[in-house]
């Protein structure tokens, strides 16, 4: 992923950086996010239970966040696909959401 960063004109470059950077970013605050997340216990009564498919997927942010090949894989995706980047973005607001 580090080369396909600067494969391109310097605009292009310059674009993919700012990609590269912000998922650096996402992954680094789900990090902190477990963080804070670890050792709570989520209950399931009916206020949360509207929240629990969102805390699952926010659960598999962290796990996905944890490994290297996952991040990788992603980062490549995320970074060479607009409507992948539109989605990885839309997923990181619902969940900043949640965490805050």
């Amino acid at each position: 992923a580090a080369k396909s960063v600067y494969s391109g004109s310097g605009n292009t470059c310059k674009k993919r950086q700012s990609y590269n950077d912000r998922f650096d970013e996402y992954v680094s605050t789900f990090k902190l996010w477990e963080q804070k997340f670890l050792g709570n216990d989520i209950s399931h009564d009916e206020a949360e239970a509207q929240l629990s498919r969102r805390m699952e997927i926010l659960r598999g942010c962290f796990f996905g966040a944890r490994n290297a090949k996952v991040v990788a894989a992603l980062k490549i995706v995320y970074m060479d696909y607009a409507a992948l980047r539109l989605a990885g973005d839309l997923i990181f607001k619902l969940m900043s959401k949640i965490a805050n």
